[in-house]
């Protein structure tokens, strides 16, 4: 449903559950357009300390710096839903 608040403002009340969303996609799906595998693995790359050490020799690391990123993976994908899905809730909805 898209509301106008142009139209007889003036008549306008607007009711919602504290658990509702404002979003339209889901947090899976806004994390497949915003944050992407690519951008998941850069913010390992800047955040995870370990990763940050096995960059300094790149090429004699590639496998561990693989293997760290699988692992990683995870983890990263949860909170980028969290996040998303915090950005939907009524608590920040209103703040917006």
């Amino acid at each position: 449903v898209v509301v106008d608040p142009t139209i007889n403002a003036a008549k306008m009340e607007m009711y919602a559950d504290v658990d509702s969303r404002g979003g339209i996609l889901e947090p899976p799906g806004i994390c497949e357009i915003k944050f992407r595998t690519a951008d998941r693995v850069k913010a390992m790359h800047r955040l995870d300390s370990k990763l940050k050490a096995m960059d300094m020799n790149a090429d004699e690391n590639a496998e561990a710096i693989a293997k760290r990123e699988e692992a990683l993976a995870p983890t990263y994908l949860g909170v980028a839903h969290e996040f998303a899905d915090l950005h939907d809730r009524a608590g920040r909805m209103k703040a917006k």
